[in-house]
């Protein structure tokens, strides 16, 4: 069996460092997920990042701070105003420095702090702010939160912030009660206020055409990302689009892999990350992970079981175990990745089983 001859043609130009164009990657996305075309289109994707990055990966925190019905209402989402039970809860400050401690000392470089689309800025602002102070210097605090002002974006960064993850999803303003134009804009705005801007094709459902996926794909590439990459849609009972299902980890893999290959040479793109964390999107170009909880207190315990009162992650919705720091570096080191690295994509420390220790 041999390779499509124009398929091969684009691998091997991507490996030599040229970047795929849009229609190579539309093309690309068409390909059946199990073909010998996607195998190859992943294993492309991987070597150019291992050698890109190092051989390196990215731990960066999440950690939901401000739950409760949200005015979004997005048809995929768990906290939908209309198909939720959720209850408003907001994280303690200490509770959220115990969570930050442990993520440092998982060896993650970040934090998301994540919120409802509406939220109480003055509130999450000082929130930031008293973090910087206390938690370990290292550990860059960002945002993940609605679209918001200029002014207000500026007083993150000068509360601390570093970084804030923002999409334009798919299917943005169909699926969403949010309009593509208003997403660019916080994108933009993020942007010129300095801060770095994370972002992702997402949320990845089956029923999403190739078209639809380049197109979000290329704003990433089109703008300045920090961080690109891809995340899967999880079916929430009740919502407007459970009944697609869910698509499959070589499906995301593939997808990663083509915003592997359109981000070569783009030098302001530091990491590629895949949500949920698993090894498919390892060897299939991603080398970025958004652990879910930080070390675990007891090396034996391996996950914890999220609890609705306490803050959220993806585990909420996924009803499953958080994923913790030391499960992602067990993955990184499993799919032979030797280093962790910081935002900047610079190796800084060796990959290892136990938690780090930090001065």
């Amino acid at each position: 069996m041999k390779p499509d001859t124009k398929i091969d043609r684009i691998l091997k130009d991507a490996a030599s460092g040229r970047p795929i164009t849009k229609s190579e990657a539309t093309l690309l996305l068409g390909i059946s997920e199990n073909s010998l075309e996607s195998s190859l289109l992943r294993a492309t994707a991987t070597a150019v990042n291992r050698q890109r990055f190092s051989n390196s990966g990215l731990l960066l925190g999440q950690i939901g701070v401000d739950m409760a019905p949200c005015d979004g209402d997005c048809a995929f989402c768990f906290f939908a105003r209309s198909h939720t039970s959720i209850q408003a809860n907001i994280l303690s400050s200490d509770e959220i420095v115990v969570r930050c401690e442990r993520f440092a000392r998982g060896g993650a470089q970040g934090v998301f702090l994540m919120t409802m689309h509406r939220f109480g800025f003055e509130w999450f602002r000082d929130l930031c702010a008293e973090l910087r102070r206390r938690v370990p210097p290292q550990l860059e605090i960002l945002s993940n939160v609605g679209d918001i002002s200029s002014a207000q974006l500026r007083e993150l960064r000068d509360a601390g912030v570093t970084g804030a993850y923002h999409v334009c999803r798919i299917r943005e303003g169909i699926d969403s009660r949010m309009t593509p134009a208003e997403r660019r804009a916080t994108i933009e705005r993020i942007l010129e206020s300095g801060l770095s801007w994370y972002n992702m094709c997402e949320p990845l459902g089956p029923e999403h055409t190739h078209e639809e996926l380049a197109d979000q794909i290329w704003l990433g590439v089109d703008l300045q990302c920090t961080q690109h990459g891809v995340m899967q849609r999880f079916p929430v009972p009740g919502s407007p689009l459970y009944h697609y299902g869910q698509v499959s980890l070589s499906r995301l893999g593939q997808v990663v892999a083509v915003v592997t290959l359109a981000t070569i040479g783009k030098e302001n793109v530091k990491s590629i990350a895949v949500n949920v964390s698993n090894l498919v999107g390892l060897f299939s170009g991603a080398n970025a992970f958004f652990p879910e909880a930080g070390e675990p207190d007891d090396q034996a315990t391996q996950t914890e079981t999220v609890k609705s009162n306490e803050g959220f992650t993806t585990a909420l919705w996924r009803q499953g175990n958080e994923i913790t720091t030391a499960d992602c570096r067990a993955m990184m080191m499993a799919a032979g990745f030797s280093n962790l690295m910081d935002t900047d994509g610079v190796p800084n420390k060796p990959l290892q089983a136990k938690a780090y220790r930090h001065n």
